[in-house]
């Protein structure tokens, strides 16, 4: 059985790509027995019930059924993902969270992290990540009425979408590289990273970084298989 890693999905809504992440979700799951999500299923997801619309209970429900058949399902909170590991951890997901995580598969021991914090050099978005994640914010947040918490969750989105763009543009490898040699000098043979939505493979002193596409815009995933095979495939739907 294989041990799959998607990248960033980014999705929006109950529109044709959530209905086909559903269906490559389903196409896999018989020859899949560990899945690694990297984060930013969708461009923003609060982990509160009332900020949650019917997309992210959809695939809540799939992501359910899937474990309860047998399939291990892990989870690397985004720069997007917001309490989402506490809210579904043990239901949707078998962990969650934004650390990384170490997979051992086919002769490979693989460190993946979704990759946001790597950049050292985007101060702008780790100022961001700082204060968004803060309790005074999340404390501002509760003082919203419930009813319109959904409708602030969208607004921010939206002014996401067009914040930081010169970092967003550019793919800092030589930070990747940095980043990725310690796991690598530690006996990893393998670094994977989601977040920068480009697909690279680097090869370094002692092993390989790899870098997963945007799984919206790509329809490409990570398989790392039993004999030890480790490559970016094309997903079915």
């Amino acid at each position: 059985m294989n041990l799959v890693f998607i990248g960033d999905v980014h999705l929006e809504g109950e529109d044709r790509a959530f209905e086909e992440f559903l269906s490559f979700l389903e196409r896999i799951s018989g020859s899949t027995s560990r899945l690694v999500l990297m984060g930013d299923l969708f461009n923003l997801w609060i982990g509160r019930e009332e900020s949650e619309g019917p997309a992210q209970r959809r695939l809540v429900e799939r992501l359910v059924e899937l474990r309860g058949r047998g399939l291990v399902v892990r989870y690397l909170e985004g720069n997007r993902d917001y309490h989402v590991g506490r809210r579904h951890s043990g239901s949707a997901f078998d962990d969650a969270g934004p650390r990384g995580i170490v997979e051992t598969h086919g002769g490979h021991r693989i460190f993946a992290v979704h990759g946001d914090l790597v950049n050292r050099a985007d101060r702008q978005y780790r100022l961001w990540r700082r204060i968004s994640r803060s309790g005074l914010l999340w404390g501002l947040y509760s003082l919203i009425p419930r009813g319109r918490r959904l409708r602030v969750v969208e607004q921010l989105e939206r002014r996401m979408r067009s914040t930081n763009l010169d970092f967003k543009r550019r793919f800092p490898e030589d930070e990747v590289r940095r980043y990725a040699a310690p796991y690598l000098a530690q006996g990893h043979d393998a670094v994977v990273l989601g977040h920068f939505h480009v697909e690279k493979e680097l090869l370094a002193p002692g092993g390989r970084i790899l870098v997963l596409p945007e799984w919206k815009e790509s329809r490409r995933h990570l398989v790392a298989e039993p004999g030890g095979r480790l490559a970016f495939v094309d997903s079915p739907f």
